[in-house]
Parts: C-alpha cells; structure tokens; sequence
C-alpha cells in the first residue's frame, strides 16, 4: 500500500477529530479515506473518464478556478 505524507493546521485537525468521533470511524485515518473514496468515485467513476471531463467536474466543484 502506498503512503501519503502531509500536513494540516491544528483547526482541520481538531475538525477531523470531532466528524470522525462522531461518524464512528475507527479513526481519523479511516474517516479521511472514506471521504477521498467518496470524491474519487464522483469525479473519476472508473469509466475511462477524460482528464478534460474530470477538470470540468472539477470546476463545477469550486476546486479549480
């Protein structure tokens, strides 16, 4: 399995901490993975989806300007 490797300020983290707790993830970890399934499985469903289709989502979604 692959590792990602970064940081965010103790405000997200004490944010991160508290949805997780309450989600009943079994940590924080778990809960972040969950969400970026969740936002992959929107954006590239799997069906060969162009690079072009993917930047337009995510325009829509307020990512990219």
């Amino acid at each position: 399995m692959a590792k990602l490797k970064f940081k965010i300020d103790n405000e997200m983290k004490d944010r991160l901490d508290k949805v997780s707790e309450a989600g009943g993830y079994s940590s924080v970890e778990e809960f972040v993975l969950h969400v970026i399934g969740r936002e992959l499985d929107k954006l590239d469903p799997g069906t060969d989806e162009s690079e072009e289709n993917i930047r337009k989502k995510l325009e829509g979604l307020g990512y990219l300007g």
